[in-house]
């Protein structure tokens, strides 16, 4: 099962094991081990700062899907995070996630064709998923390959489980921002924090191979800049904000 790029999955993109457990981490409702809660957890910065571009092409058969390539852009300063999706042909409204990890708060940044702005706030949630000890088992390796890109020294990392390969070259040069992304919409996921741990730096390509073969998705992340994105980025002037009510999942 391939992951599809969402606003509220993008952090699943860069880890071949997040992306099996979407399933595992979206709350389906109470019983499904799976908590959603409003996130009063202190405050932890960034520790990426800066702005990148993700394309991502998915393949069945060595064919490109209708729908590829799937483009998605990241913004973040130390308390703010700002995610905008981009699908091929994509016409009419366009829509973006800022998420303030220092007040707590998300918003569903929405402009319509006429240019009409609004902005849907929501409280911050914490999902919190019950660690399972029957996930399958993800071996990682570190090969002696490397490549440069962009600049960058990387080294070919291979993670392997019986769902499938991801294959990575990673930028050891570059802070992960794995732990701030998971950090927009997640917490609480011991398993998947231990996996993500095992990938030290950031993948500058990458790409995932389905057991079966006949699936693929390459990614290649572009336009990297480890500078603070412009304030403007994240302003709200202009939009129209609707709060919507909070609820909790789960027990």
């Amino acid at each position: 099962m391939r992951t599809p790029l969402l606003l509220f999955s993008f952090a699943l993109l860069l880890h071949a094991e997040a992306q099996i457990n979407l399933g595992s981490m979206m709350p389906k409702g109470s019983g499904a081990g799976v908590t959603v809660e409003d996130d009063n957890d202190p405050f932890v910065p960034n520790s990426f700062v800066g702005s990148f571009r993700m394309e991502s092409h998915m393949y069945k058969n060595d064919v490109e899907e209708k729908g590829s390539p799937v483009t998605m852009r990241y913004w973040a300063t130390a308390e703010q995070t700002l995610i905008k999706t981009e699908l091929p042909e994509q016409k009419g409204d366009e829509m973006r996630m800022l998420t303030d990890l220092k007040s707590k708060w998300q918003y569903m940044l929405l402009t319509d064709a006429k240019g009409k702005k609004t902005a849907i706030k929501t409280r911050k949630k914490k999902i919190t998923v019950k660690d399972d000890a029957k996930r399958p088992e993800t071996k990682v390796t570190v090969t002696d390959q490397t490549k440069v890109i962009d600049g960058h020294n990387c080294v070919q990392m291979i993670a392997e489980n019986e769902q499938g390969t991801w294959i990575g070259w990673v930028a050891k040069d570059i802070p992960a921002p794995f732990a701030d992304m998971a950090r927009n919409v997640k917490t609480g996921d011991p398993g998947l924090t231990r996996r993500m741990a095992e990938i030290q730096g950031f993948p500058l390509e990458f790409q995932w191979v389905e057991a079966n073969g006949k699936e693929r998705m390459v990614t290649y992340v572009l336009d990297v800049q480890m500078t603070p994105p412009a304030e403007s980025l994240f302003s709200l002037d202009g939009y129209e904000v609707t709060e919507m009510p909070s609820m909790t999942i789960g027990q």
